[in-house]
């Protein structure tokens, strides 16, 4: 899967694609003069939009998961399909104010099998036979008419720059499934000793044999493993949305070690936590809320929790003093 794919969220659909797409051609097409065509009226002439230099697109977003060979068929349908469109349509595309065509892009999120490159370059070649026999009915096609392409993570600055500046309802998504066995040799024993030391402080326990602890850190363990992951697809994928979540995460960090460092009264170190674990939760739901789904904000929280459990940000005292 595409990793800009992977991050967007589950109520993805062909029309929340769509506009997507629009909005990624708007922002990168500025300066060409990007025109939308809402499939309102005598529809839209197979293709969402155009610029004035000759580029139209169309987007296709597959209805379920696909196998390989499901999606690949899917997508030469409808690639077959649009480019019959293309050809069939050039009144209503000089209507529309179409320049002469000289890339055709096809918006899909991802695919898997490289026989629909195959299959448009062949699409490619009948559309410049196409033009080449039937110079006037095809007159809406440029002599170097290119078919090309495009998948999600070619727009990943401008699907960032949308979720960044609340441009639409989409959101990435970053919550994980925490049912897989925990992977203990991703985390370094260094970063276990302390969360444990520091789970023990936070429950008030010495034995180190009790479930409810090992449980406890089994699972600051799993959120610490999947929230090194989950920054790291952040910063390659949207590196302003993983700025922003730095920012507020090295800030916020400084104040976690005056908290705990400040308390010398054990008892009071569940208190302190447990109003760590708020505060930092509103903090990521006023900052992020239009930046991902709820789920994502509570893994977000707790992923961030534990690596201030794993390095020295987050202490807590044994002992009274």
């Amino acid at each position: 899967m595409s990793r800009v794919l992977e991050l967007l969220n589950g109520d993805m659909n062909g029309d929340a694609w769509e506009d997507l797409c629009v909005r990624c051609y708007r922002l990168r097409y500025q300066e060409q003069h990007y025109v939308a065509i809402p499939a309102i009226h005598k529809g839209d002439a197979g293709i969402e939009g155009y610029t004035k230099t000759g580029i139209v697109h169309q987007c296709y977003y597959p209805e379920r998961y696909y196998s390989d060979e499901e999606l690949y068929r899917h997508l030469r349908t409808k690639m077959t399909a649009d480019i019959k469109k293309l050809l069939d349509n050039a009144t209503r595309m000089k209507s529309l104010g179409v320049p002469s065509i000289h890339e055709w892009h096809f918006n899909i999120p991802e695919y898997r099998d490289s026989r629909i490159l195959t299959h448009a370059r062949a699409k490619q070649e009948e559309v410049l036979s196409a033009k080449a026999n039937k110079p006037i009915a095809c007159s809406h096609i440029a002599d170097d008419f290119q078919i090309v392409i495009k998948i999600a993570d070619d727009f990943a600055p401008e699907i960032g720059c949308i979720i960044r500046n609340n441009y639409s309802a989409t959101r990435l998504n970053l919550a994980v499934q925490h049912i897989s066995p925990i992977r203990w040799s991703d985390c370094e024993s260094e970063k276990v000793n302390n969360i444990r030391r520091k789970v023990k402080a936070v429950m008030n326990i010495e034995d180190d044999s009790d479930p409810g602890l090992n449980k406890i850190i089994g699972i600051y363990v799993d959120f610490y493993i999947s929230g090194v992951e989950n920054m790291a697809k952040l910063r390659i994928s949207f590196p302003e949305i993983y700025a922003d979540l730095y920012r507020l995460e090295q800030s916020y960090k400084n104040e976690v070690t005056i908290k705990t460092t400040m308390n010398t009264d054990q008892r009071l170190n569940n208190e302190v936590f447990t109003g760590i674990l708020t505060e930092f939760g509103e903090k990521l739901e006023k900052d992020f809320s239009n930046t991902f789904d709820q789920a994502s904000i509570g893994e977000l929280k707790q992923s961030l929790v534990a690596g201030w459990l794993a390095d020295c940000s987050m202490e807590f005292r044994r002992k009274l003093t």
